[in-house]
């Protein structure tokens, strides 16, 4: 079985880390909730909750998947219900058993993406989604901490292929842009962030590759504020054609 990447290290600060603010959250919500009521929903990678558990208490049916023991435990204790700890490329349902299913953020975590979205193709009768962002950030600490770690020796690669890669490899059937919304961040708050190793991207960082980084953004941007503006897609293809793009070539 291909190495998974737990993501119980950082289950507590997950929410904190990659939450949406109240009012776009309301917005995503409202497109979900219109498309998916009174179909039976399969979130893979479900984590925390984080869509799972508003949609829950909205009266959708939803059933969830994850691996990681400790973001599962951080669900329940926000409301989660019906959740499965299981591997998303070997998933316990009998063929068709949900209309929908979908991930968010997770298919670069796993080297086997394509596996699961084929098991995603058995589970499912309708359609397969996600809930990608399109950012104009001019400036992004995440990227410039993973660009002054490569310059310092370390380089990550993602293991898997992250979904807003998807529509380039098979143009979607539905898209339904939700946005734009503009922020102002304070880099200080990120830089926080950043110096915790909130993402999976940091966690290989050496220790003395990870300080020195730190240093450099903290020198370059400690007070700064930046303007964040950014557009989310909800993206949807038949499931019928998700085996095409799982097995079509990808080149990096």
């Amino acid at each position: 079985m291909p190495v998974r990447l737990s993501f119980d290290r950082v289950a507590a600060i997950y929410d904190e880390t990659r939450a949406l603010s109240p009012k776009v959250l309301s917005h995503v919500l409202g497109i979900l909730v219109d498309q998916l009521l009174g179909k039976s929903v399969l979130e893979v990678g479900v984590g925390t909750g984080r869509y799972a558990v508003p949609l829950q208490k909205s009266g959708l049916d939803v059933v969830g998947v994850d691996i990681s023991h400790k973001m599962v435990e951080t669900g329940l204790g926000k409301g989660l219900k019906n959740v499965v700890l299981a591997d998303g490329a070997r998933l316990p349902f009998t063929p068709r058993a949900f209309d929908m299913a979908t991930t968010t953020h997770m298919l670069h975590l796993v080297p086997d993406w394509r596996e699961v979205l084929l098991e995603i193709v058995r589970v499912t009768r309708n359609s397969y989604f996600s809930i990608l962002e399109r950012s104009s950030r001019t400036t992004n600490l995440h990227r410039e901490y993973d660009r002054l770690a490569a310059e310092a020796g370390y380089k990550w690669f993602p293991p898997g292929l992250h979904e807003r890669e998807l529509p380039a490899i098979l143009p979607p059937d539905l898209v339904m842009p939700v946005g734009p919304f503009e922020e102002v961040v304070p880099a200080d708050h990120l830089l926080e962030e950043l110096d915790e190793r909130s993402f999976s991207s940091q966690w290989g960082t050496p220790e003395a590759i990870h300080r020195q980084v730190m240093r450099e953004l903290r020198h370059r941007w400690a007070g700064h504020e930046f303007t964040h503006a950014w557009t989310l897609e909800v993206t949807f293809w038949r499931v019928a054609r998700l085996a095409e793009l799982a097995n079509r070539p990808v080149q990096k």
